[in-house]
């Protein structure tokens, strides 16, 4: 049985064992120290369960995303993990897909369970690990996630793992000019055009061309520059009629307590100049867009003294 750190020697009943210990392992290792019969007892009980052919984990543990990728690791070991699950095992913030996806060499001919999806589109040049998993490179993974997504998914995957900072829109863009094929190539090279483009962050992009993107904020400016009395400052959006200022932000940018500070003192020093200041985070961006047009729109039109022009869309 293969040393994991963490796990003792197997002692006492098979299915405790499993039970207590949230990894995969291969029929050979559990054979070296419980006999055949009582693994296919344990499987027959359902206190064990077979993930895979000749690949088994305790049954409580059978849609845990590190026992899967263990446990396509073992069934096959030329394989990468790749997809959702790659980018959930890189960054946890992401959710586990229901169906796992595996990259194999071209040629494969393999019978894989409903809740794992093969790949034969070119092995990858080089691999990573993330919780002892084998797994295609964050950007690969990207990719693969966006290659097997329903159309009206791939966006939202990919921003979301931009944003987790599972990879960087460079090391995708250089991923995606590497591939020959890939479904829905238009539409991601345009988002990834928006980044080169100048956009400083997901949430920026975002905001520009989804959330903001209509004639009602063309007076707004980007990445503008300010010179304060005590500080240069750079904002994301302005407008300068009225005077209102949006800062796009969150925890995972401004992670530290250091930098909050820092950014209350550059709040405070924008008031203290006369600016109206409204700050959204990535959830209210995708999540409550027309929220944010509102409150927007409602500032600058109460800053311009006009009548309140803005109403709430969809």
């Amino acid at each position: 049985m293969r040393a994991i750190p963490g796990v003792p020697m197997p002692s006492g009943l098979l299915a405790d064992h499993l039970d207590a210990h949230p990894h995969a392992w291969s029929r050979a290792e559990l054979l070296c120290h419980w006999s055949t019969r009582r693994l296919t007892r344990a499987v027959a009980d359902g206190s064990v369960a077979r993930l895979l052919p000749g690949v088994y984990c305790g049954s409580r543990h059978s849609a845990d995303p590190v026992v899967r990728g263990e446990a396509l690791n073992l069934w096959h070991p030329a394989g990468l993990v790749t997809g959702e699950l790659a980018l959930h095992l890189c960054a946890r913030q992401l959710p586990a897909p229901d169906r796992a996806a595996l990259v194999v060499p071209r040629g494969q001919h393999l019978r894989a369970p409903s809740w794992v999806r093969l790949l034969q589109v070119g092995t990858p040049r080089v691999s990573t690990s993330f919780s002892m998993v084998n797994c295609a490179v964050p950007e690969r993974a990207l990719l693969d996630a966006w290659r097997l997504a329903a159309p009206e998914r791939r966006a939202s995957i990919a921003w979301e793992a931009l944003w987790a900072r599972a990879c960087s829109w460079r090391q995708l863009r250089r991923e995606v000019e590497r591939a020959p094929r890939v479904p829905g190539r238009v539409e991601l090279e345009r988002m990834l055009g928006w980044f080169a483009a100048g956009a400083t962050t997901p949430l920026e992009v975002r905001a520009r061309y989804e959330t903001f993107a209509d004639q009602r904020f063309r007076e707004f400016e980007w990445q503008v520059p300010l010179a304060l009395r005590s500080r240069r400052a750079t904002v994301d959006m302005l407008h300068r009629r009225a005077a209102v200022v949006v800062e796009l932000d969150g925890d995972r940018y401004h992670s530290t307590r250091q930098a909050r500070d820092a950014d209350r003192e550059r709040q405070t020093d924008l008031v203290v100049a006369g600016f109206a200041v409204l700050r959204f985070g990535w959830r209210d961006v995708v999540d409550r867009p027309a929220w944010c047009r509102e409150r927007v729109l409602t500032t600058v039109s109460a800053r311009l003294g006009g009548p309140a022009s803005a109403r709430r869309d969809a």
